[in-house]
């Protein structure tokens, strides 16, 4: 009883005037900040930092959070509308919302997505309000050695999964990987795969792929597409640029298994939103009646990572909040927000300073409703945006990218990466290899790398290190497991195919 009367304390003084305006404020520029290509939350929350130096902590924290999963849902809208992911969480979305958009159900798709981002929200608040204390404990059980497992696991299951041939999904992971790793080696210094260039010492961030990629790969596909121009004429009604409510029931079962994923896996520290979304989107894939649908406007292939990337965000402040520990990039800008307002985050936070806390709770409660009734409000205008001719929408959408990526770090030579992976996706799609295990390797890779040397270092280069922690060897077996399917499976498609003619 006493975590409910915290719990309403907490609401009551979230609904002040200046904690609402904060919270509306936040909100409003998170889904700004989402939409535009390679800014992501990350870049929002600490574009915001220096606005919040002079006001009360709680408002500045609740500003703060409400532009980050403003973004979260925010990311979606040009994932779903355009084919490019305002961030690598956006990434899963992309599959099954952009198809969807092609064929005139742009308003179902974005309407799902709120959906989704409202129960994912929801359901992570209230595991996180009743859950906090134990599930962090919990989360110290992942070290570098578990931390190494479940990534292997992620990107077994996205390539396994991610598209027909495997092999050519592997493929694309093992490229993936070798773009993370361009730049400078984390512990000896030296320069890897940098042909020279002081553009590449630092490496090649990954929203500069991902945009490539995925934004400017569609649209040079949907170039030489004659037909996507005309859509508009053949698919329009103004049905489709409303949600529809009974897609919420029809994929109520993928929401409540979505928004767990994403709690469980986005408090552990490093995973992330976009790990969640990869483990939610395989898992509802696998469970579906008709798997052979996603990829190509499943409904469901929207509900799974919206729900999941939006609870992710709310459970990465779980180790924020109780340990110190950012759960994500964007809670690492938050925890410098935190010690720049004079609060050190950790367990004696709780004891110490309760209102902050759970008026902050209550400011994610009020914030999750408001960003329902803003981007409902908004969905038939931003849905009609997709009936737009791709001859005015490329251009438009190409002086977005290119000012997204400049404003990243105001660097030129950016941009061209940008453009020379923008013409690599256009190939990958043209010869028929998935993206998304490409994108994975690129953000996975430098964590799992720096996750294998970490659990090194630990045992002193003992690789027993793996299959000593029960954890770790469950998860690895399984990705094992994973792969070995990968290669048997087609072999047996095959001899089914073949057999009756024997």
């Amino acid at each position: 009883m006493e975590i409910f009367d915290l719990l309403l304390s907490g609401l009551g003084s979230a609904l002040t005037m200046q904690n609402l305006l904060a919270t509306f404020v936040g909100v409003l520029l998170g889904l700004f900040v989402g939409a535009l290509p390679a800014l992501g939350p990350a870049a929002g929350v600490a574009i915001m930092l220096p606005a919040i130096v002079n006001l009360d902590p709680t408002v500045a924290i609740a500003g703060l959070a409400g532009v980050y999963y403003g973004a979260m849902y925010g990311g979606a809208v040009t994932s779903i509308l355009i084919g490019v992911p305002g961030d690598s969480a956006a990434m899963m979305t992309t599959l099954d919302g952009y198809p969807m958009a092609k064929k005139g159900e742009a308003g179902r798709a974005l309407g799902m997505a709120v959906y989704a981002s409202f129960t994912g929200g929801i359901i992570s608040l209230l595991l996180m309000t009743f859950l906090a204390a134990w599930i962090a404990r919990a989360a110290l059980a992942f070290g570098p050695a578990e931390m190494t497992a479940l990534i292997v696991l992620a990107l077994c299951l996205v390539t396994v999964l991610g598209g027909e041939d495997a092999y050519k999904g592997f493929i694309g992971l093992g490229l993936g990987l070798w773009v993370g790793m361009v730049g400078l080696d984390p512990i000896s210094g030296t320069p890897r795969f940098t042909f020279q260039s002081i553009h590449l010492l630092e490496g090649i961030d990954f929203t500069i792929v991902v945009v490539g990629l995925y934004g400017l790969g569609q649209m040079f596909a949907a170039l030489g597409n004659t037909a996507s121009s005309r859509r508009e004429k053949a698919e329009y009604s103004v049905a489709s640029l409303f949600p529809h409510f009974a897609d919420f029931l029809h994929c109520k079962w993928t929401l409540l298994s979505s928004a767990l994923i994403g709690f469980f896996v986005g408090i552990l520290p490093g995973a992330g939103a976009t790990a969640a979304t990869v483990f939610a989107y395989a898992t509802a894939k696998r469970s579906s009646k008709s798997p052979e649908k996603f990829g190509k406007g499943a409904i469901e292939g929207v509900a799974a990572p919206e729900a999941a990337n939006n609870a992710a965000s709310y459970s990465a402040m779980i180790p924020l909040f109780t340990l110190g520990i950012p759960g994500s990039g964007t809670t690492a800008v938050m925890l410098g927000g935190l010690l720049m307002l004079g609060l050190e985050p950790g367990p004696r936070l709780f004891a110490q300073q309760p209102e902050f806390i759970w008026t902050l709770f209550g400011t994610f409660y009020v914030g999750n409703v408001v960003l329902v009734f803003l981007t409902l409000l908004l969905i038939p205008l931003l849905a009609a945006l997709v009936f737009v001719r791709i001859s005015v929408l490329f251009p438009v959408v190409v002086a977005v990218v290119i000012f997204g990526i400049y404003s990243v770090s105001y660097n030129v030579a950016d941009v061209m990466i940008c453009l020379a992976f923008g013409l690599a996706g256009y190939l990958f799609q043209k010869l028929e290899y998935p993206v998304l295990p490409i994108l994975l390797g690129v953000i996975l890779g430098p964590l799992l790398e720096r996750s294998i040397r970490r659990s090194l270092i630990i045992s002193e280069g003992d690789l027993s290190v793996f299959w000593h922690s029960t954890i770790a060897s469950v998860v690895l077996v399984v990705a094992v497991l994973l792969i070995i399917w990968a290669i048997v499976a087609p072999l047996i498609r095959h001899n089914k195919k073949v057999s009756p003619h024997a």
